[in-house]
């Protein structure tokens, strides 16, 4: 329970240390008077580390995210977002099908699937401003619904396969920083963390985002990401995290 506490004690710190920085008056004028919205449609090119449980059978998985091209299924992500003034809300949304194979022993294998949909939702308020700078907090909802699949075969014929789902609900609460680099960059880190024993035993991410405009409505986006949750219920286990490089292309809307 270490990882837990020391998140949850890096949200306040981060929080009061941002704030302490002097304000500016320029960062107002340059927020939206009226709602304004972006989509971007990403490739997260994820790897999958950790436990992955069905029925009270376990197996570790490590992939690195240079491994996800030859055991990816399928994917797909979106995020969809709006400001105004202080205002800010966003989704996010995301199916990811990995598999992977372990050996047990000589002659005996473990193949491991795993079926991710995972919806989030939030709203925040900007609570600092500087020169071209903006600190948000915000509180939401992370949806899971995994589907974990274990077979253990040898080289020639499967022996015993196991598969269940799972689906919860966890509350989110987290950070946002985002700066303007020059007239065409900027960059974005976000922190959040979730569950608390309501959903997950407990969930944290973080991201970070630099952005180039591309033209006055397109803008290309490159970073890191990392998602950790730490499940456990009736057998099914999932104590893993989920990190790795993202691309994707952001379009205003309005």
């Amino acid at each position: 329970m270490k990882q837990p506490i020391r998140i949850l004690l890096l949200l306040p710190f981060l929080f009061s240390l941002l704030c302490g920085l002097p304000s500016l008056e320029a960062a107002e004028k340059d927020a939206p008077e009226e709602w304004t919205f972006s989509t971007t449609p990403y490739v997260w090119f994820s790897g999958l580390n950790g436990t992955v449980g069905v029925k009270g059978h376990k197996a570790r998985v490590s992939q690195s995210f240079s491994d996800i091209l030859s055991t990816m299924d399928a994917s797909g992500m979106l995020t969809f977002q709006g400001h105004k003034g202080k205002q800010y809300f966003f989704f996010d949304g995301m199916y990811l099908d990995l598999s992977d194979t372990g050996q047990i022993s000589a002659g005996v294998f473990t193949d491991v699937g795993v079926t991710t949909t995972r919806l989030q939702a939030a709203w925040g308020v900007s609570v600092k401003e500087w020169e071209s700078s903006s600190l948000h907090v915000f509180a939401g909802l992370r949806y899971w619904n995994l589907k974990n699949e274990l077979t253990i075969r040898t080289a020639s014929a499967p022996l015993r396969h196991f598969s269940d789902t799972e689906s919860w609900l966890d509350p989110l609460i987290g950070i946002r920083f985002s700066t303007r680099l020059s007239p065409n960059l900027s960059f974005t880190a976000i922190v959040d963390a979730g569950g608390f024993g309501m959903g997950s035993d407990f969930t944290w991410g973080g991201m970070a985002d630099f952005s180039w405009r591309i033209s006055e409505r397109t803008s290309l986006e490159i970073g890191y990401r990392y998602l950790y949750v730490d499940y456990e219920k009736d057998g099914f286990t999932m104590d893993a995290y989920n990190d790795g490089l993202f691309i994707g292309f952001t379009w205003k809307l309005k």
